[in-house]
């Protein structure tokens, strides 16, 4: 997962550009108007010549006749001089802000070449005559598949919290000191996270251990809370990184109950890869038997995204790619899939399900590189989200989500998947040694890429480059100063591993991937470091 260390994408404005100071007050002001045309699709060329005419012109005549009618209403010399005055003070603020505005430059989430230039369809890049051969034998992808359901099921049968106390409860104190901004940029204080933390009563950690299962997707909060914690005032762009977000699983995924909050509304419980705060709505408790019923070892897997689960006519919910349910039966065009749903006991009870044929195939999918590039062709484009925010995906979860109908169960974080396969360190090689490696080194379609805070798919190369598909959020950009400045791209993209190379605000330093790359994995070999001497 990237570090949300970020500058969102906006319009910035020039006040030397302005021919007075009172073009400059009308050029703060269509602040509010450009956003929402640039995103129906107005170009930057558009923008700046509405925003340096039309909107200036009119924000500027809407203040000042605001000023003539508060003034002419005013029936008391002092009370116009009072209103004069504050008139004068705010028209004084919108100057001094925008003397200090950057100059003139709307960027584009789609402003650098390797958007434009290569194709974003995963599927053109697989090799014809290798496309449908296995990657792995046949035995050992079964092995994978047997252990990746193992490891699922894992907090089902667990007698202790995978877990510490100190772990569990690195959230209070990481944000007892660091109580941030709100959904509005409002500053929280302190007594926000002491409330909060009042509610969870970690002391008693672990209070119980209750096997249960995820009724729908559910969000995995670092604090039992629906709130949401910010590291900046702005709003702008921070939607995609809400600190209170761990992750997201999908329905019907194990979990083991270890704590419930004072007021019943959640639960501290764990998967077999994360821990965190749920809704105590979105589970139910098993029984034994439930649990028997339920690894039947007969599994389906979901091939496209946001496929929808039905019951008795109606959609229970939409599930992401990569998840999993046991199978019980299939029509012409149905799958019968077991779903989980609250009995009147409060327990869980298996019903009958139904998704669309065309959207799951027999658990594991063949592992070929036609197989790969199918399921990321179902994930490009798809948004970027801090913790999947917002039923979205961060780099990491995009990997596992991808891999996970191949029996291949990777860990939730970027730095545990570098771990999970054959490592071959690029310490200490210079940006051109590190491709020369890729290239000779990597497999195609099943190699990861990675970098502290970062994780890549290596897909192949053009023109002697590597290319990878990833989510990822931005391009570090400078500003005719030498600011740091970002190009938003905030989705599932195929690029280069020095998107914006051609860009002369490039800032290298945060751009060319090759600088911050550490290591490549192939998924499937097994665990071992091997380094190459610079």
């Amino acid at each position: 997962m990237q570090n949300a260390a970020f500058q969102a994408d906006r319009i910035f404005f020039d006040p030397a550009t302005s021919r007075s100071r009172l073009q400059r007050i009308g050029a703060l002001g269509s602040f509010a108007f450009l956003p929402p045309l640039k995103a129906l699709g107005f170009t930057a060329g558009y923008l700046r010549k509405i925003n340096k005419f039309a909107l200036q012109a009119a924000f500027f005549k809407g203040l000042k006749d605001s000023m003539k009618e508060r003034i002419r209403k005013s029936t008391t010399a002092g009370v116009f001089r009072a209103r004069r005055t504050k008139l004068s003070a705010v028209a004084v603020c919108f100057c001094l802000l925008a003397q200090f505005a950057v100059p003139c430059r709307a960027f584009s989430r789609v402003d650098i070449k390797d958007l434009s230039h290569l194709s974003q369809n995963p599927l053109s890049y697989i090799d014809d005559e290798s496309a449908d051969k296995p990657m792995l034998p046949a035995t050992l992808q079964q092995q994978l598949d047997g252990e990746s359901n193992s490891a699922f099921f894992a907090p089902w049968h667990r007698q202790t919290p995978h877990h510490s106390k100190e772990l569990a409860s690195w959230g209070f104190r990481k944000y007892k000191t660091n109580p941030g901004y709100d959904q509005k940029g409002r500053p929280r204080n302190r007594d926000w996270i002491a409330e909060i933390e009042r509610n969870a009563h970690i002391a008693d950690y672990p209070q119980q251990m209750s096997p249960a299962i995820t009724l729908r997707n559910t969000a995995f909060r670092i604090l039992p809370t629906h709130e949401s914690h910010f590291n900046y005032p702005s709003s702008k762009g921070l939607k995609s990184f809400d600190n209170m977000q761990q992750s997201l699983v999908g329905a019907g995924t194990p979990v083991l109950v270890t704590l419930t909050s004072r007021d019943k509304k959640w639960f501290l419980a764990e998967t077999n890869h994360i821990i965190g705060w749920i809704r105590a709505e979105d589970v139910a408790k098993v029984t034994a038997d439930f649990i028997t019923s339920w690894e039947n070892k007969n599994y389906i897997t979901i091939l496209k995204d946001k496929t929808p689960v039905t019951c008795g006519g109606k959609i229970l919910y939409r599930v992401p790619l990569g998840a999993y349910f046991p199978q019980i039966g299939e029509s012409t065009d149905t799958i019968r899939i077991a779903v989980p749903m609250r009995g009147l006991d409060g327990k869980a009870t298996l019903s009958k399900g139904g998704i669309p044929r065309n959207a799951a195939a027999k658990k594991p999918l063949p592992f070929t590189p036609r197989n790969v590039a199918r399921l990321a062709a179902e994930l490009v484009g798809g948004q970027y989200g801090w913790g999947d925010v917002h039923g979205r995906r961060d780099c990491s979860s995009t990997m596992r989500d991808l891999f996970a109908p191949f029996g291949i169960l990777l860990p939730r974080n970027s730095s545990d998947q570098a771990g999970a396969g054959r490592f071959v360190s690029l310490l200490g090689l210079s940006p051109e040694k590190k491709e020369k490696t890729i290239l000779k080194q990597a497999v195609p379609w099943r190699t990861l890429l990675w970098m502290p805070g970062h994780i890549m798919l290596y897909i192949g190369a053009q023109q002697g480059r590597p290319l990878v598909f990833h989510n990822f959020w931005k391009v570090g950009t400078r500003g005719p100063h030498g600011g740091k400045r970002s190009i938003v791209v905030g989705r599932t993209v195929i690029t280069t591993l020095y998107p914006g190379r051609e860009r002369p605000d490039i800032d290298p330093s945060r751009a060319n991937m090759l600088l911050g790359l550490t290591g490549i994995i192939l998924l499937g070999e097994q665990n071992q470091h091997i380094f190459y001497l610079p």
